[in-house]
């Protein structure tokens, strides 16, 4: 998946695909699809929106989210946002939370 035309049933493959991996090497307890790709209503510009949810007592958080965003973005050729539920703004959370597509 080298070029920016990804589709929705597309990145939910990848991830269900990679679950393992990614659980495994990123400390993650969830992962999930919110806004645009979620929506079906991506474009060729969407940015891909993930929120994930970490181990307990999980270190180095920072560097494991942009580990995360790089193998994202190394794969799937597009730019990537992470969230974590917890830190969510509560203006933009009900929002966010009603898109979210857990995988």
């Amino acid at each position: 998946m080298g070029n920016n035309e990804i589709t929705h049933n597309d990145l939910i493959e990848f991830i269900k695909t990679n679950k393992r991996y990614l659980c495994s090497k990123f400390h993650l307890v969830k992962i999930g699809v919110f806004g645009s790709f979620a929506r079906n209503e991506q474009t060729v510009d969407s940015d891909i929106d993930l929120i994930v949810e970490l181990e307990e007592n999980t270190q180095n958080i920072y560097e494991i989210k942009t580990e995360l965003r790089n193998y994202f973005k190394k794969h799937l050729n597009k730019d990537i946002d992470i969230a974590r539920e917890k830190y969510l703004k509560p203006r933009v959370k009900a929002e966010i939370l009603r898109d979210v597509q857990y995988v």
